[in-house]
């Protein structure tokens, strides 16, 4: 670790910065692994929407929550523009929810790279 460090013509201050620099990246890294984020649902995600009561449901609804009324599918950013609300049943039942995962896996999923996700890139469920 030293031979690293004392490379010639390193100044004292840029060694300091390295260290500190390594460190914060370790230290943040761990925390990341203890800090955990719940998923939200992304606006490609496909829903089905009830044109009689204005709700959209999970794509794996409940049969009671579509009985007789015309149901279709869109996505959910479509539905909330066309001002559907979501479902109270699949709602209770935590069907909007994605998964809990960590602060770490959140980051990488906000670099485009797919990880334990309830939807994947295309607005799929993955259940």
């Amino acid at each position: 670790m030293s031979g690293i460090l004392r490379q010639p013509g390193m100044s004292k201050k840029s060694q300091i910065i390295i260290v500190a620099a390594v460190t914060l990246l370790l230290a943040g890294f761990f925390l990341s692994i203890y800090i955990t984020v719940q998923e939200t649902m992304p606006d490609n995600a496909v829903v089905v929407i009830t044109q009689e009561d204005k709700l959209y449901h999970s794509i794996h609804f409940d049969y009671i929550c579509v009985a007789g009324k015309t149901a279709k599918t869109t996505t959910l950013k479509e539905a909330l523009r066309m001002g559907y609300k979501p479902c109270p049943h699949c709602e209770e039942l935590g069907y909007f929810k994605g998964n809990r995962r960590f602060l770490f896996y959140h980051l990488l999923s906000k670099l485009g790279i797919q990880v334990n996700s309830r939807w994947d890139k295309n607005g799929n469920w993955l259940w």
